[in-house]
């Protein structure tokens, strides 16, 4: 080999030696903490000159070897010299050889310790965070990407090939944000994808706290948490479990049921409900989710609301979601139904909220609302079979083809009815048309005992048999009327009564032809009668306390006024008896009078107790008519009818009337109460918007004389 060729080797290997060493130089000069924090800070002044506020970080370190990059405590302030934003710490491992085929792999991210106060207050704020304090940061970069395509040529940007960027692993801790009042935290969330391509992730502990005013102007507080949150592929499923979800809800107002031991504990300014559930989901496509919630289960301890059961096939987009073999369960009842469709309000195309149901069929224990809607069902342990259509919309709800049905055929009933006036308790009305229904034997007395009530005529109950009713009810506010015709083994019975909540009386009338009253009361010496009967009882607990104080007695308070058309007692038979009765929970006291050609006849009675008339006192009268002219009595009684005619008609005027203003009046305070609670809230909202302006604005004199002070 020439001294040539030697001496170019020698050179060649010295030249790249050269270029070795000084690519390690800089290797190790760029992995320096020294040039590090020199390129720190020209960056944190880039970013806070370009910001136009405060920027810190307090380290970085890269290591060009390995490719990882670490960020601890990355502070900004929005501009009015605020703590906006604070990163504790953040790691990224960047793969290398990706980047030769265009494709930017981040093998993990870590982030840790974020805390963020975003504000941005209504337009019609006074205060000078109507624009969000962190507008600035999406204007700076929105800005800085228009510039850079716009300096670019048209053709340079169709060429230019995308640059795919692929996390394969990322793990989130210990988020804070505020955003104004509201709240959000979240523990943990990690999320990963697999060499097949499959996703999975997890979330721990993502909570959030917001208050709202609502139309009436009361401030709701509204909680939300979930506990742990899974998301895993297989195949081309998507599951989704949500462990310990919780809602919690408070409007700061006493609950509705508050003194009121009737009342239910189902009150919408109270829930504390917590939930877990199972999704799956196989398709998302063209604006269609199709998937089936598997598992469902919710509890509220405090309303009673107890789901242990819920499952259904699910196809939902923006119009509206279609359900399917639905299953619905709580401790003791299960309803099913195959085909349910909700439609979503749209304002645009002018519809609200409906929902249709195919038949619904199952059993149910009507002990399981009875906390949340009705604690005198509390003891109903009966299973009752049903079945039933249901529609409906946000302001009312349909029922059609109802049927209640008990085993054996014990208890049958067929109806259909409406609920309307939701929106407005005020207007509320439920309304039932009763085709048929049949209660047999000793059926009628086992469910008046599923009730903790004072039981009256239980005996004269049994002794009508068989019960087949046709008819209908009303529910309204503070009212509710019953109204129909019971046929029975002793004779038919027409009815309608009423339940006066605000001035707590029962009142009605019932005519009956030819009922066998002997039977019914277990006196064999009268016969079939056929009577008119109007009456009316206080169920007012504090007005008939004082009467049980004061006399004691098991007897219904009120009165009865009758008329009998004709009856038989023994070998007597009389026509157009009139009778009195007046109970004072202790004793009641009758009148009979039973005018006649030759005679008037007339006898007072009294009992104690109702499953022992037989016994009652009787002490008959009698007048003589010999020198009184048919024409005189049929005159008298004429006047005496129409005087009790108008006396009833007066008194049901005045009765009316008294209900009337009553309602008025009840309406009017209520109306009252609910404007004082809005104008307190709003006064209430005012005064604390007052307070925090005058406090901004003391710390922005604080900040500016601090400015100054250090200028």
């Amino acid at each position: 080999m020439s001294k040539w060729v030697k001496r170019s080797v020698k050179v060649i290997c010295w030249l790249a030696g050269v270029i070795v060493l000084l690519m390690a130089g800089c290797f190790a000069m760029l992995n320096t903490s020294w040039l590090q924090n020199k390129l720190l800070e020209e960056t944190t002044a880039l970013l806070t000159e370009k910001l136009e506020t405060k920027v810190k970080i307090d380290s970085v370190s890269i290591d060009l070897l390995t490719l990882d990059a670490k960020l601890y405590r990355l502070d900004i302030e929005d501009r009015q010299q605020r703590k906006m934003l604070l990163l504790d710490y953040l790691k990224a491992d960047v793969d290398l050889w990706p980047l030769l085929n265009d494709e930017f792999r981040i093998s993990q991210v870590k982030v840790k310790g974020v805390k963020a106060h975003l504000i941005k207050l209504p337009k019609d704020s006074l205060s000078p965070d109507t624009v969000a304090n962190f507008q600035f940061l999406i204007d700076t970069f929105k800005s800085d990407k228009k510039k850079s395509k716009e300096k670019l040529p048209t053709d340079s940007i169709k060429k230019k090939k995308k640059l795919d960027l692929t996390i394969d692993d990322a793990r989130v801790e210990d988020i804070h944000v505020v955003f104004n009042n509201d709240t959000a935290s979240l523990g943990k969330l990690s999320v990963s994808i697999s060499r097949k391509g499959t996703l999975k992730g997890q979330v721990e502990n993502l909570r959030g706290c917001w208050s709202r005013f609502n139309k009436k102007g009361v401030l709701v507080t509204n909680e939300a948490l979930v506990t742990s949150l899974k998301y895993t592929e297989e195949d081309s499923l998507r599951l989704i479990e949500l462990s310990r979800v919780n809602f919690k809800t408070d409007n700061h107002r006493p609950r509705k049921n508050t003194g009121k031991p009737k009342r239910g504990f189902f009150d919408v300014g109270h829930f504390n409900i917590w939930a877990d559930m199972k999704i799956c989901v196989d398709k998302i496509e063209q604006g269609n989710v199709h998937g089936w919630l598997r598992e469902f289960t919710a509890q509220d301890s405090v309303t009673g609301m107890d789901i242990t059961k819920l499952q259904c096939e699910v196809l939902a987009n923006k119009e509206g979601l279609v359900l399917s073999d639905v299953v619905v369960c709580q401790k003791n009842t299960e309803l099913r139904f195959a085909l349910g469709k909700l439609k979503f309000p749209n304002k645009k195309a002018g519809t609200k909220l409906s929902y249709v149901t195919s038949t619904i069929t199952g059993h149910t224990y009507l002990k399981d609302i009875s906390r949340s809607f009705a604690p005198v069902l509390r003891n109903f342990s009966l299973p009752l079979d049903l079945k039933t259509r249901m529609e409906g919309d946000d302001e009312g709800m349909r029922f059609r083809d109802v049927r209640v049905t008990r085993p054996g055929g014990l208890l049958s009933i067929k109806a259909d009815g409406y609920i309307t006036g939701l929106k407005n308790k005020y207007d509320l009305k439920v309304h039932f048309d009763v085709h048929e229904a049949i209660i047999k034997g000793g059926e009628k007395e086992r469910l008046i005992n599923q009730f903790v009530v004072k039981k009256f005529m239980m005996k004269q109950l049994h002794a009508l048999g068989t019960i087949h009713y046709t008819g209908s009810f009303n529910v309204l506010w503070k009212k509710e009327e019953f109204q129909g015709k019971i046929r029975t083994q002793v004779g038919d019975i027409q009815f309608y009564f009423a339940l006066d909540e605000n001035n707590k009386y029962v009142f009605g009338n019932a005519k009956a032809n030819d009922i066998k009253l002997g039977t019914v009361l277990d006196m064999s010496s009268i016969g079939p009668v056929s009577v008119t009967a109007d009456f009316k009882f206080d169920i007012s607990k504090p007005r008939t306390a004082v009467m049980r104080r004061k006399l004691g007695g098991k007897l219904p308070i009120g009165e009865v006024k009758a008329h009998v058309f004709e009856a038989s007692y023994s070998f007597v038979k009389v026509r157009n008896v009139d009778v009195n009765i007046v109970s004072n929970g202790a004793i009641a006291e009758g009148d009979l009078q039973a005018p006649g050609s030759f005679a008037d006849l007339s006898c007072t009675f009294s009992f104690t107790n109702t499953n022992e008339l037989q016994k009652m006192k009787i002490k008959p009268k009698m007048r003589i008519n010999l020198f009184r002219s048919k024409s005189s009595d049929d005159e008298k009684a004429a006047k005496k009818a129409a005087k009790d005619e108008e006396k009833q008609r007066k008194a049901d005027e005045k009765a009316a009337k008294k209900a009337a203003k009553e309602e008025k009046k009840a309406l009017e305070k209520q109306r009252k109460a609910e404007e004082k609670a809005a104008k307190k809230a709003a006064k209430e909202e005012k005064k604390a918007e007052k307070k925090k302006r005058k406090e901004e604005e003391k710390q922005r004199k604080a900040a500016e004389k601090a400015a100054k002070d250090a200028a």
